[in-house]
């Protein structure tokens, strides 16, 4: 949790900073500020004030397939949030489920978009160790959205996700 903290302090200088459009990756947890322009931009580094052309106004944030380093879960389309995910997949079993004393089972992966990268961690971590009953938990606290991946590949969500692509 201290590196979504990091990352939320960091973000907030940038903010600090007059910066609107920004995206900061801290290790797969990522804070945006206001979508990258890209189309329809002038160069000012604002973007959207091209004629008669439509700026990109949210950032495409991947999440990582767990059993597959090389593909890609879902690719979200967000702005002015935060996306963090938990899993075992990287660091093995660290997520203890408090209410058993025994590593967390049930999730694959959980995903949680907020608006700051300290709740979004935060909460990502309590989905995964509260398993596919924490989904809508999260979102009664604070999670715009969730997405989750079961032990049994079922894919879960609650909340708002807009996604970049449509699922495979």
């Amino acid at each position: 949790m201290v590196k979504g903290w990091a990352a939320a302090r960091a973000a907030g200088e940038v903010r600090a900073g007059g910066v609107r459009r920004f995206c900061l990756n801290a290790g797969g947890d990522v804070v945006v500020g206001d979508g990258p322009g890209g189309v329809g931009s002038q160069g000012d580094g604002q973007g959207g004030d091209g004629e008669g052309v439509a700026a990109v106004e949210a950032w495409n944030v991947g999440v990582r397939t767990p059993t597959d380093p090389a593909a890609m879960l879902a690719v979200l389309s967000v702005s002015n949030a935060a996306v963090a995910t938990s899993g075992a997949y990287e660091r093995g079993a660290h997520i203890v489920d408090g209410r058993t004393g025994a590593p967390a089972t049930g999730l694959l992966s959980a995903t949680v978009i907020a608006d700051d990268l300290t709740t979004a961690d935060i909460l990502a971590t309590a989905v995964f160790a509260l398993g596919p009953a924490g989904i809508d938990w999260a979102v009664l606290r604070g999670a715009r959205g969730v997405l989750a991946l079961t032990d049994a590949g079922e894919l879960l969500g609650a909340g708002v996700i807009d996604f970049a692509h449509p699922l495979a």
